[in-house]
């Protein structure tokens, strides 16, 4: 095995991520770390079923036409999954510097209708996990992703909706009054691909769930 450098970039309270050649190619390594106040046993057995979830619906995703990092190896044994690096620029900073980026927007909406209308929840839809690069959008990290089969029901509907409002708390986090017009945008291409039926219950759910946060505008 070809190692020339490894960097560690992020660690969260799931994962240790690192930049790394690898055979050649720079790769991305996502470790799950182990957590000291579990049992060991489950401790492993929770950190190998996430890693094998977290690939499987990468592995669903891309078979589904959504561009995601292309995975190179997955080793159980480490709780780790080696995949391609996307050199690009995330959706928060692209907006920051750009004025022409209501595309990104619409096909960020179209990306994860996509997702949804195949029963998966991303779980973390913050800016900074999509990424414009030279080969198109690309949507990351998919450490909180589940899967929740048939959609259209009050249940489901829940959890669509808990999942955009990811999205827009970032957008109001970072962007203020501009943030209803990038939303728009999203839900634009959110609509192209689920429908105007099921985007309405969504949005219907996304302001129940808001109006019980005395914090939150109205959308």
């Amino acid at each position: 095995m070809d190692r020339v450098r490894k960097i560690l970039i992020s660690r969260g309270a799931e994962a240790e991520i690192y930049l790394e050649e690898w055979m050649g190619l720079l790769t991305v390594l996502k470790r799950r770390v182990a957590k000291k106040y579990r049992h060991p046993e489950l401790d492993k057995k929770i950190r190998k079923q996430r890693t094998i979830t977290e690939a499987r619906i990468m592995i669903k995703a891309r078979k589904i036409g959504i561009n995601v990092p292309r995975i190179l190896d997955i080793d159980l044994g480490e709780y780790s999954i080696r995949m391609e690096y996307v050199e690009g620029i995330n959706l928060r900073d692209l907006t920051q510097k750009y004025e022409n980026i209501d595309k990104y927007y619409e096909e960020a909406g179209e990306m994860i209708g996509k997702l949804h209308m195949a029963g998966i929840i991303h779980g973390d839809l913050a800016l900074t996990n999509f990424i414009v690069s030279d080969r198109g959008l690309f949507l990351i990290d998919f450490g909180l992703s589940h899967e929740i089969g048939k959609i259209g029901d009050k249940r489901s509907i829940n959890l669509l909706a808990r999942d955009i409002n990811v999205f827009l708390r970032n957008l109001e986090a970072n962007f203020g009054d501009k943030s209803l017009m990038l939303f728009e945008l999203f839900l634009r291409g959110y609509r192209k691909i689920v429908g105007e039926d099921l985007e309405r219950s969504v949005v219907k759910e996304i302001r129940r769930i808001r109006s019980m946060a005395r914090y939150a505008p109205r959308v």
